[in-house]
């Protein structure tokens, strides 16, 4: 009876600690899916703001948790050997992305399965709490380390917290398809609403969709924001591999672990490397995906780089096969790092870590059969981009259930006249150009150092560590991160693909490796032949510092920057969201549309870019403001805006659509709006207006005798006339006529900047 006492007692205190520390993660899920939230956070902010926020301070350690949790049970499922928590997040990430994607492809995304599974595998973890590495602390790791504290919570209210409401991309590509996922429990799209892109770009990143289940969907960002954490800690093992310092002396040495840290803040902060690039990492899109596969490419690098174990092989593997299912196009990048890896192993006759490199290819090679299979078994085409490369297979039959190839034939058609050349001449000069401004700044660095290490070795000599001879590091690890930088940069410089430069900007955290690398090999050199130089005791503290210098001063000047021009600070002390100084698009227009119209489905002829905020809004009912590409009407493209006048009437009839917004002074008409409905002739015959205020047209169906508005009829079809006129002016050709008429099109470039009047209609 004792003993049954006692073990009672036990499991009491057990599961109470446990309730305990799970209890703020629940309470901040609730608070963050209270109902109404998002509407006061656009509009009213407040203390509804303030706990939203700390809501997400609360709950995302936990978050991160949960994934690195994930990756020790896969780990102890399938290799028992010691780990590292970079790898562990990686396995864990890559776990959750295959089991996300296969709950959706089952149907079974539902909260209830996602959070059992979260608590189960959290309550597992709890068992064995692992005690974190210990480093020596010292004066400069401390300074380090407080540094990057300042850089990570600048960068997690600045990008991580505030919803994105600026991107229209994240707006209509991004969040829509993971709320479609929560609501539908599976990836699969619904027919009335076939969000077919978002699918495409969406539906292997099983991270995502497993938490969308359960918190909203700007979870994404939150994500990013741990993935951006992750890419600095994957930054600080590279550098303590690739960086010789063990061959410079026993002071250099020691400062290893600081210096390491310290080259993760500055490969975070560091800023644009090429006019054309955006800034660094921290100036992304979180609520996108590239923040997902930079870290895992970055972190492919440490696992080619390093001295190969049975996990590596596993988490290679793994890795890339989540890494390619989620987005295969992106694999590119992993056999380049394959290749390097193979090459660099090859010629060190390391049979363990070719075996891995080669894992990495096959991985990504298995990841990509799996996602174009699906995507061609399902959608009908393999992929989207690059279009022209997978229209030849596309299934026009299967296709034509979720979209319209006519649609995208306008995209290429329109794309490609506006792209200027996918070659750039003058892209390997300007890539030579910036290679040797790198090399330049590094031998500079170099040279200073070897001043400071000799006034050193004059003013304060230490010579117990001259005299000792040291094996020389091996340089494979250099020739990996260097070759992969100049690769990546190469190719963003010379092929004007925006897609591959927005991918490519993660690069840009290497650059301060790639330079310290080069460094720290030019000081290994002249240590072979002035040995006592080395001899003095404060040299790595000088280097320390200035490493420190440039991490406050890169932090100050790029990442605190931005968060001072965004007034992050505002919204954490309850500024409404359509009120901080990025916001330009009217967000007030949806409400006062869903208040207008009510249920009735609204499609816009014009102000496609004015409309993006209403596009799959939280703010309006499902479906209420029709997708110019991707929705139910957008499906019969070829019947609406390609057949005649009668044909699509009585298709929008029949898909609901009776109300049609025109907003004024708004010259940029797109597809449906250039139908031969809305031409002059067919307005008075078929419209009437049902409301208009000072910024647009609501018109309806004519219902009996009502007559269009003469002024409203002549209003829109001149902004109509104008949208024609722009189009033939920047394009030389109209390509809606040239899609229409199947006509090939002219070839020739006329003004592409004269797209900009579409907004003011000059």
């Amino acid at each position: 009876m004792v003993v049954a006492q006692a073990n009672l007692r036990a499991l009491i205190q057990a599961l109470s600690w446990r309730i305990v520390i799970c209890t703020p993660a629940a309470l901040s899920i609730w608070l963050l899916n209270r109902p109404g939230t998002y509407r006061t956070l656009l509009f009213d902010g407040g203390w509804t703001t303030r706990f939203y926020v700390v809501a997400w301070v609360i709950l995302t350690p936990y978050l991160g948790w949960f994934v690195m949790a994930t990756g020790r049970l896969t780990f102890s499922l399938i290799k028992h050997e010691p780990t590292q928590r970079v790898d562990e997040f990686f396995v864990g990430a890559a776990t959750l992305i295959l089991v996300g994607f296969g709950l959706g492809a089952l149907s079974i995304l539902y909260p209830q399965i996602v959070l059992g599974s979260a608590i189960a595998v959290l309550l597992w973890d709890s068992h064995s709490f692992r005690k974190p590495q210990k480093f020596a602390v010292t004066l400069p790791l401390v300074a380090t380390s407080l540094l990057g504290l300042w850089l990570l919570a600048t960068v997690f209210v600045d990008r991580a917290v505030i919803p994105d409401v600026i991107s229209t991309d994240v707006q209509q590509l991004y969040t829509p398809y993971l709320a479609e996922v929560a609501r539908n429990h599976s990836i699969w799209l619904a027919a009335d609403n076939p969000i077919f892109s978002d699918f495409e770009i969406g539906h292997g990143n099983g991270l995502h969709l497993m938490l969308a289940t359960f918190l909203p969907p700007h979870v994404a960002q939150i994500i990013s924001f741990l993935y951006f954490v992750g890419i600095g800690a994957v930054i600080f093992e590279l550098a303590r591999i690739v960086l010789p310092l063990q061959a410079l002396g026993r002071r250099w040495e020691d400062a290893a672990i600081p210096i390491a840290l310290g080259l993760a803040i500055l490969g975070l902060a560091w800023p644009r490397t090429m006019p054309s690039v955006k800034p660094g990492l921290y100036i992304m899109e979180f609520g996108k995906y590239h923040l997902q596969t930079a870290a895992f490419f970055v972190y492919f690098l440490l696992v080619v780089i390093r001295s190969s174990r049975s996990r590596d092989r596993l988490a290679a593997g793994i890795c890339a096969f989540a890494a390619a299912s989620s987005y295969p196009l992106y694999a590119a990048f992993v056999f380049l790092i394959s290749g390097l890896g193979v090459l660099t192993k090859a010629l060190q006759r390391d049979r363990p870590g070719l075996i891995t490199s080669l894992l990495l290819g096959l991985g990504a090679i298995a990841g990509c059969i799996l996602a174009f299979s699906v995507n061609y078994f399902y959608l009908g085409i393999p992929a989207t981009n690059p279009y022209s490369l997978f229209r030849r297979v596309a299934s026009v039959e299967r296709f034509s259930q979720f979209g319209s190839l006519d649609i995208l034939d306008y995209f290429v058609l329109a794309q490609s006249l506006e792209v200027s050349d996918f070659l750039s001449k003058a892209g390997v000069l300007a890539f030579l150009n910036q290679a040797k401004s790198v090399l330049l700044v590094t031998i500079l660095v170099t040279a200073a150092i070897c001043v400071v290490a000799f006034a050193d070795s004059k003013l304060f000599p230490d010579r117990s560590d001259v005299s000792k001879s040291r094996a020389w590091p091996n340089i494979a690890a250099l020739f990996v991160v260097i070759a992969y930088v100049a690769s990546v940069r190469l190719l963003d410089m010379t092929l004007n693909i925006p897609s591959l430069i927005r991918l490519s900007i993660h690069v840009n955290a290497l650059f301060p490796l790639a330079a310290a690398g080069i460094g720290c090999w030019g000081l290994v050199l002249v240590r072979q032949f002035r040995p006592s130089w080395f001899a003095g005791r404060y040299a790595p503290d000088v280097a320390l510092l200035a490493l420190l210098t440039a991490c406050a001063w890169m932090t100050v000047s790029y990442p605190w920057q931005s968060f001072r021009n965004d007034k992050a600070m505002a919204f954490v002390q309850g500024r409404p969201l359509d009120r901080m100084p990025r916001v330009s698009l009217n967000w007030q227009r949806c409400d006062e549309l869903q208040q207008a119209t009510g249920s009735d489905r609204v499609l816009a002829l014009n102000g496609y870019r004015a409309m993006v905020p209403c596009y799959f809004s939280l703010l309006l009912t499902r479906g209420k403001i029709v997708h110019t590409y991707q929705s139910d009407v957008a499906r019969d493209f070829a019947k609406i805006a390609l057949g005649t006048a009668d044909t699509a009437e009585a298709t929008l009839r029949s898909l609901g659509v009776n109300l049609f917004y025109v907003q004024k002074q708004n010259c940029d008409f797109w597809l449906n709006g250039f139908s031969d409905l809305f031409q002059p002739a067919e307005l008075g015959r078929r419209f009437t207006v049902r409301s208009e205020t000072p910024n647009y047209w609501m018109l309806t169906w004519k219902n009996g005798s009502q007559a269009l508005d003469p002024e409203a009829e002549t209003g829109i079809s001149a902004l109509r006339t104008r949208s024609k006129d722009i189009y033939r002016e920047a394009y030389g050709v109209e390509p809606f006529e040239v899609v229409k008429h199947r006509s090939p099109p002219s070839g020739k470039r006329a003004d592409v900047n004269a797209l900009d009047k579409l907004f003011t209609c000059e």
